[in-house]
């Protein structure tokens, strides 16, 4: 299975391309827990580039956001584009989880939900661009005996 949505940069339509994420999965037979993983990884992605994505050098028509979503053997894959600013989210320092909730900076939570849920993440700027890819295991039923 392959496709690709997407979606102009508003928090509009996060919810639409979720809802159309939600149905692709469950028509493929993905688990809940799974669709549950991707709807935080793209809502937190797109929130984050609709919310700090320095859009001043671009032209209007350009402004959206583009999730290809593959699964291939026993990995879903997820493939995130957006137009804003340069920017790694990798490159933020996991948060201070043990530090009072009132000492720690806003921000990062996201990134590091991600960082836990996926089996492995890469960052690339091409033709302007933020690409994220981002692959998930797609658990297997053990045999019950």
């Amino acid at each position: 299975m392959q496709m690709r949505l997407m979606i102009p940069r508003e928090y509009a339509r996060v919810d639409d391309l979720n809802a159309s994420l939600e149905a692709v999965l469950e028509n493929n037979g993905v688990s809940r827990g799974l669709r549950d993983d991707v709807r935080l990884i793209v809502e937190e992605l797109a929130c984050n580039a609709i919310e700090h994505g320095d859009l001043s050098d671009i032209e209007a028509e350009q402004h959206e956001l583009r999730v290809d979503i593959s699964i291939r053997d026993s990995l879903l894959a997820l493939e995130f584009r957006e137009s804003g600013a340069p920017f790694n989210p990798l490159s933020l320092p996991s948060p201070e989880l043990d530090a009072d909730i009132l000492d720690r900076p806003t921000g990062g939570l996201g990134v590091h939900l991600i960082r836990q849920v996926a089996e492995e993440m890469h960052y690339e700027r091409v033709n302007g661009c933020n690409v994220l890819s981002v692959s998930l295991r797609i658990p297997t039923l053990e045999k019950q005996t």
